[in-house]
């Protein structure tokens, strides 16, 4: 099949085209497994025991690869799956967001005592979890080089334990309230930004401060003290454009 530009036409052949029926072809749907719970909503569903939420939203086309998102949340004695979604996960399928960075984001749900406990995010469940990243990869139109892992207090420590796990799985983490300094090693030269707010009563500011301390050369590693906000810091962090810009960007080479 040979293509010739439409200037390089007659006048008669350039008009006979402009009135040929455009066809478009329809967007191939997301199959399989995985492919049946991009819905548009948050989805439930559990991968070798390991109950997690899935969203994607409904214009997202198998031809197109998207970053996934990785969401861990924090310290809770909730047992029932869906309920681990907090508000600052929504920040990503927001409508100002989602219109210029779409994406998948998974939830995965802490198994229960530990979470409740704030052990969760540790041993085999490091493990579980990875699995269900790599499950998504070969399931989902999702780009291998733009997984990002965040989380929030306990799921802080837990982005620090699982990216530390396997460190070239992912493109960048964000911490918030809650980072394990014994993991900082495994992270050199990762794109990390980790947030911590000083007047946070739950997880003391010192944890953050060894841990930036550790990695103060590092290039790729950014911290932002805040002087208010206490434990519940995450939701501005997460509401503001500028966390989503910088994660967005970061890739694997």
């Amino acid at each position: 099949m040979v293509t010739i530009p439409l200037p390089r036409l007659s006048a008669e052949d350039q008009a006979w085209v402009a009135q040929q029926p455009v066809v478009i072809e329809a967007a191939k749907p997301l199959e399989g497994p995985f492919g049946n719970l991009v819905t548009g909503s948050w989805a439930l569903s559990e991968h070798d025991g390991l109950k997690f939420a899935l969203y994607g939203g409904k214009g997202l086309k198998a031809e197109t690869k998207y970053p996934l998102v990785v969401a861990l949340h924090g310290k809770s004695s909730n047992t029932e799956n869906g309920k681990q979604v907090a508000g600052w996960m929504d920040s990503f399928k927001k409508a100002e967001n989602e219109a210029v960075r779409p994406c998948f984001i998974v939830a995965p749900l802490s198994a229960q005592p530990a979470a409740g406990e704030g052990m969760g995010w540790n041993g085999d469940e490091v493990t579980q979890v990875i699995q269900l990243i790599k499950a998504l990869i070969k399931d989902l139109p999702i780009d291998p080089k733009r997984v990002y892992i965040v989380g929030h207090s306990m799921g802080g420590y837990g982005t620090c334990h699982i990216m530390a796990s396997e460190p070239r799985l992912f493109a960048a983490a964000i911490p918030v309230a809650g980072v394990s300094p014994g993991d900082a090693a495994a992270l050199d030269r990762k794109p990390i930004w980790m947030f911590h707010a000083v007047d946070d009563k739950a997880v003391p500011v010192s944890r953050a401060q060894e841990f930036a301390a550790l990695l103060k050369k590092d290039k790729q590693f950014k911290y932002t003290e805040l002087p208010t906000g206490g434990h519940g810091v995450v939701g501005s962090i997460f509401n503001n454009p500028e966390t989503h810009t910088w994660l967005f960007a970061q890739q694997l080479k």
